[in-house]
């Protein structure tokens, strides 16, 4: 039974600010419009319209009380301003459109442009929320026609690069938070859905809503976030004021509604996507209402609570993020334009504080505030016209951690993304109006397209980029670190306890071992004793997806999918094996989870992927792991697709992980750099099933679904280097690498024979040898030994283990080993963790319903006191990146680092003396031969001279006798 969701912020409260807070005697202009919000709040101020309504007040953000110096007149405008708005991606960027159809912007409170943008009266006007530079504007050209248009005010002409037009009129236009899609809600109570980046495509409407709202009445449209749902707001056939939630996947009726009491006014939405809370103010009200905004909940659109204002509202907006009092519990802070606070007195903005209860507010509470958007462009303009996607930058909101991370981050960011940022963004600026040169700009020259960003300003930086955080809650001061030290070479790598004495050496590649002949016929898997296992494991994830691993292992930790809600995995370590608590640490992803990892170069991080888009990187703490154990958050990715299918991390680069996505009609292989997106390998519309990467990392593997193909792509340039066919069912396959020129296919052919295939990386028209292992439904799961040749395949839901070695190009059947329980999956632990003493070439961990056995596979050899080197070579450090991150990024090939498993108190076998022979001479062989021939001659004398002592003689043979 699936337990019903529900806002965690439902009972926050809200209450009127103090009057010693408020921003008071203001004049403003009484004129109003359908799309205007009256307010636009940004990182530093507050922007209200003057009066005459030609231009626009900027009231100090930190400066309340009576306004009076404290504000400044934005003029420019030669018509009445009827919508502005500021930039997510920017702390001091606003635009207001005018009835005449200008555009103007002003940065740091200067006029930097203005532009014709309609031939009659703007309806709206919106910043891009990832693109600097790229303003979306809207107008009617008829009581029935409307049309909405982008601009790149960066570039030289000032013409739409985008246009479409809208039948019915519009009244307000939204763009999605990834920037992919438009939004226009029209007159006739419906939305349209646009992607602008649609090449030769003027109306690329891809989809329209249902009219649920009244024709004739004023609409408004807002995208909750990344997310594909968007919020409408209209009203009813009885002037009843109405929201309801869509989902845009299906436009046919919304998700929810929400209907409030009659009105002719608008009703304005505001959406906050880090608490998932939904505002709604109506003009000419006293009343703020909120709703339970979350899709996903047991009651989308739920009203949880109300505030009264002390007057008529005109003007309603939500305070960004950053400036909000976290250590007070403050989720979120409304600002309210109320029209006259009193005889005699102007006008007033109210702010309104929504506090989360908590029962004390000394520390910062991660679990109320996740990491927000960061006021940072997330890609270039031709980027976004590519449809390459984008990961939204987002920052800590702990006050401890923030100021660190930003600053770190704002230096990746530009270290990594120079070419979509201008190269003089990589510092904030010292005040309005001012900046310096960083000192690297000749290293770094901007693009063209940054050279068109830096015309939007006076100063050199064009369109500021001030912050640059990404998704990581309590995890930014952390993210930065892991990414700082990933190039920092004071920063010892991680070795094997027992081997950090050992010193490691480069090898040229990843081979096999050239042999003629199975060097391991006597292969013998065991189990060891009971007291190494885990067992007493409640809640084992019964149904986790065959086509990943419910169990990984690493040098100090093993993580288990278990049972339960929100995505539970539960971490063990790997040196207190015995009888698990009942109440183990367990990390909550948040939603189902899809597939767990460790990472090889960090042994204290396990990252878990859900269904709800996330990969997250939890730092496991130093800690023994019994009870309530609370796991960081160290990174945070929201991927821009429907969907996560695997993780794989780099095998030689610290940092990179490859991510399996699929969209509605592609799957593909995002591969990041801490939290950037740089490739996208393998887009297909034929379904993957798994991928792998080469033991170099140059490559990435894959199989398709429909197509039924293996193909190989060079990571860096996503170029297809090699296809072939893989197996003849679409059922699960699996692969795996042995070394950089053999993969090995586990799968199924018609019939389901299950079947294992070796194939050489340099032609796949066809395998080089195949195996029929057996008819069953179990996925085999392949796990390879690079250095010995061999094959091991977890026969899920089966109490086999089979295994195969490569001599030549030739798979040889191995002897099996069976476990008394059926497997749910296996892990194995790196060459460096076996006991080369005992001969062991594998350790492994096997997962079974209530116990996670501890299992090993050994070869007898005839001198075991001696190091067998010739079985045991030197192994990859796999431990040790073998290639800098940036380097890899460049192209730079990685060499693999080799370490020697003999222990200091062995011998390698091929140091040892020979085996003493004992000299004989052939005198003393034949005189010993003669010997033996005498011994034998009279012990059979002796056996026949012996009387039978059990037959006794017969009476009458003597009497026999005598006749």
């Amino acid at each position: 039974m699936r337990l019903a969701k529900f806002n965690k912020y439902r009972n926050a409260t809200a209450s009127l600010a103090t009057r010693e807070a408020w921003y008071s005697d203001l004049a403003l202009d009484a004129s109003d419009s359908v799309s205007a919000d009256g307010l636009a709040i940004d990182g530093h101020s507050l922007y209200v319209k003057a009066t005459g309504g030609n231009s626009l007040q900027a009231i100090d953000l930190n400066c309340p009380g009576k306004v009076g110096s404290h504000t400044t007149i934005l003029s420019g405008p030669a018509g009445r301003i009827v919508d502005w708005t500021t930039a997510l991606h920017h702390d001091s960027l606003v635009a207001a459109a005018d009835s005449q159809g200008s555009v103007t912007v002003w940065q740091d409170r200067i006029q930097t442009v203005t532009f014709d943008a309609h031939a009659s009266a703007c309806v709206s006007v919106r910043f891009h929320p990832t693109v600097a530079g790229v303003l979306a504007t809207s107008a009617n050209s008829g009581p029935t026609s409307g049309e909405v248009r982008l601009w790149n005010v960066s570039a030289d002409t000032q013409t739409p690069f985008w246009h479409t037009n809208v039948d019915n009129g519009i009244d307000s236009i939204s763009i999605r938070g990834d920037g992919q899609l438009l939004a226009a809600s029209t007159r006739a109570g419906t939305c349209a859905i646009f992607d602008p980046r649609l090449a030769g495509s003027i109306d690329s409407v891809v989809g329209v809503t249902a009219a649920f709202h009244a024709a004739g009445r004023p609409t408004r449209v807002l995208w909750t976030g990344e997310a594909p749902f968007l919020i409408t707001t209209g009203q009813s056939k009885m002037r009843e004021r109405s929201a309801a939630l869509w989902d845009q996947r299906n436009l046919a009726k919304p998700l929810a509604s929400l209907q409030l009491q009659p009105s002719t006014k608008t009703l304005i939405p505001f959406y906050d996507e880090d608490t998932r809370l939904a505002y709604f103010a109506e003009k000419g009200d006293v009343i703020i209402h909120w709703a339970d905004g979350d899709p996903s909940s047991a009651t989308p659109l739920a009203q949880l609570g109300s505030v009264v204002l002390p007057a008529p509202i005109s003007g309603c907006a939500l305070l960004p993020k950053p400036q909000l009092g976290v250590m007070r519990g403050e989720i979120a802070r409304v600002h309210a334009v109320v029209e006259t606070t009193g005889a005699g007195q102007g006008a007033a903005i109210v702010p309104i504080p929504h506090i989360a209860p908590r029962r004390t507010y000394l520390d910062f509470h991660s679990d109320l505030f996740p990491d927000t958007r960061a006021p940072l462009p997330a890609q270039s303009f031709e980027c976004w016209l590519d449809q390459a996607p984008v990961c939204i930058p987002k920052m800590a909101l702990d006050p401890a951690k923030s100021a660190d991370s930003l600053a770190s981050l704002r230096r990746t960011y530009c270290s990594l993304l120079s070419r979509y940022v201008p190269a003089d963004a990589a510092e904030p600026a010292a005040d309005h109006g001012s900046r310096a040169e960083p000192e690297d700009a000749m290293l770094n020259p901007p693009t063209e397209s940054e050279n068109r960003l830096s015309k939007l300003a006076s100063a050199p930086a064009g369109l500021e980029v001030k912050q640059h955080n990404m998704p990581s809650a309590t995890a930014t001061a952390s993210v930065n670190k892991r990414t700082v030290e990933q190039h920092d070479p004071k920063v010892k790598p991680v070795v094997a306890d027992q081997l950090a004495r050992i010193p490691t050496k480069q090898g040229s590649g990843w081979k096999l071992p050239e042999t003629d002949h199975a060097r391991f016929k006597y292969l013998e898997g065991f189990a060891y004793r009971p007291t190494d296992h885990f067992t007493n494991l409640l809640n084992v994830n019964l149904r986790f997806s065959q086509q990943n691993d419910p169990v990984r292992v690493g040098p100090k930790h093993i993580a288990v999918s278990l049972k339960g809600a929100g995505g539970q995995v539960g971490v063990f370590c790997r040196d207190s094996p015995g009888r698990v608590p009942d109440n183990p640490a367990t990390i909550a992803h948040g939603a189902d989870v899809v597939d767990i990892e460790l990472d090889p170069f960090d042994p204290g991080v396990v990252a878990t992927a859900g269904v709800d888009g996330r990969l997250q990187m939890w730092r496991v703490p130093d800690i023994p792991l019994v009870g309530e154990v609370t796991f960081e958050l160290e990174e945070y990715i929201h991927v821009t697709a429907d969907r996560i299918h695997q993780v794989r991390f780099h095998p030689c680069a610290r940092g990179v992980v490859a991510v399996l996505v699929s969209d509605i009609d592609a799957y593909s292989i995002y591969v990041y750099s801490g939290l950037m997106l740089h490739f996208i390998v393998g887009k297909t519309s034929d379904g993957i099933h798994s991928f792998e990467w080469s033991p170099s990392g140059d490559h990435i593997a894959l199989t398709t679904k429909k197509s039924r193909l293996l193909r190989i792509y060079d990571a860096r340039s996503q170029d297809l280097l090699v296809s072939g066919p893989a197996m003849d069912s679409i059922r699960p396959s699996r692969i795996a690498w042995l070394g950089n020129y053999r993969i090995c296919l586990a799968g199924f052919s018609t019939g389901s024979r299950r079947q294992l295939a070796l194939y050489s990386t340099d032609d796949l028209s066809r395998p080089l040898s195949t195996v029929t292992i057996d008819v069953g439904p179990g996925v085999l799961v392949p796990i390879s030994d690079a250095d010995c040749g061999i094959i091991y395949l977890d026969d899920r839901g089966s109490r086999l283990t089979h295994a195969f070695e490569v001599v030549g190009d030739q798979l040889i059947e191995l002897p099996k080993f069976e476990s008394p329980l059926p497997s749910l999956g296996m892990a194995a632990l790196p060459k460096v963790y076996s006991d080369v003493a005992q001969c062991e070439v594998l350790r492994a961990y096997r997962l079974s319903s209530q116990s996670l056995e501890s299992v090993g596979f050994r070869v007898p050899r005839k001198r075991p006191e001696f190091f067998q080197d010739a079985i045991f070579p030197d192994t990859v450090d796999t431990e040790t990146p073998a290639v800098d991150t940036l380097a890899w990024l460049g192209g730079a090939a990685a060499l693999p680092l080799l370490i020697n498993l003999c222990p200091p108190d062995m011998k390698p076998l091929s140091e040892a003396p020979p085996v003493p022979v004992r000299q004989r001479t052939f005198a003393v062989e034949t005189e010993q031969t003669a010997n033996n021939t005498k011994d034998a001659i009279s012990a059979m004398l002796s056996r026949v001279d012996e009387p039978d002592e059990e037959q006794a003689p017969s009476p009458d043979s003597e009497s026999d006798w005598d006749d």
